[in-house]
């Protein structure tokens, strides 16, 4: 059972809650999802089977894009509405004021993760040491945020933005950085992932549907692949593509779908001038 299936995640469930279901259902044991979602967040929810885990390192840094809920004048100590009240008495920014700062937060730049995160501090998770009260402080990384839209104001404090982003970027570090630039505090009271990759929402199946279809929801493994050129190999050189030997790449930059007598080997890159197939997928079918 090789390929995606991409899951509705529901508000109150965690990305690995989702996981086991779906093994419990498709009695799969080789699975795990493309990327996390925090416990308050809903949205697209990719899913790999079977060797479509192989793809994982590949398509975690694919573009996705957010519906977020900004909440200003108040903030909590996990920049989210499950956190408790850090401050509450910040200034509410007008539409317009927040219209005015949102292109300086487009392109590529340094941000700084949340205290209360997945990341990894001495091979500690971050949010285990906050919640023990131990000061963390997290390196900035390098995020690129592709487009970020102000697309409603749902009540005198919160706002609706839509945000187009890479891989890595927290939308409650952006809130947090919104807030700073306008001169006040706020958290994110709502986020809905729309897409990831080539995972979009209008696609997506909830648990119940996943019980219902079972393995008519998978996707193929082909399928989040459909952007990466080919390369097609003379069929002398089965044998070593077969066997892992070293072979001269005649590409430069970038993965290719690596075929052989029309057998799909995997996706591969040039290092130092030789084929290395860093995703071997040959078994997939």
């Amino acid at each position: 059972m090789n390929g995606f299936i991409n899951v509705l995640k529901p508000v109150g469930a965690t990305a690995s809650d989702m996981v086991v279901c779906i093994k419990h259902i498709l009695h799969e044991k080789k699975i795990g999802h493309l990327g996390t979602l925090d416990p308050g967040a809903s949205g697209v929810l990719p899913v790999a089977l079977g060797l479509g885990t192989k793809l994982f390192d590949f398509l975690t840094d694919k573009t996705k894009k957010y519906r977020a809920f900004f909440t200003f004048g108040k903030t909590t100590d996990t920049l989210d509405s499950y956190g408790n009240i850090a401050f509450d008495k910040g200034s509410i920014p007008s539409a317009n004021q927040l219209q005015a700062v949102l292109n300086g937060f487009k392109g590529e730049f340094d941000q700084v993760p949340p205290i209360y995160s997945a990341k990894s501090v001495g091979g500690v998770r971050a949010y285990k040491l906050a919640r023990d009260g131990i000061q963390v402080k997290l390196k900035p990384r390098k995020i690129n945020i592709y487009d970020i839209n102000l697309i409603a104001q749902k009540t005198d404090d919160t706002f609706v933005l839509d945000i187009t982003c890479g891989g890595g970027t927290y939308i409650r570090s952006i809130v947090r950085d919104i807030a700073d630039k306008l001169n006040t505090v706020g958290y994110m009271s709502g986020l809905i992932r729309l897409q990831s990759g080539c995972f979009d929402i209008e696609q997506a199946y909830t648990i119940d549907e996943i019980r219902a279809l079972k393995q008519q929801c998978i996707t193929d493994i082909m399928y989040p692949l459909s952007d990466v050129e080919e390369y097609c190999f003379d069929e002398k050189f089965y044998e070593d593509l077969d066997c892992g030997r070293k072979i001269k790449c005649p590409f430069k930059n970038g993965f290719r779908k690596i075929y052989c007598r029309d057998t799909f080997f995997g996706l591969g890159q040039n290092v130092n001038g030789l084929l290395k197939i860093s995703y071997y997928l040959k078994n997939a079918f």
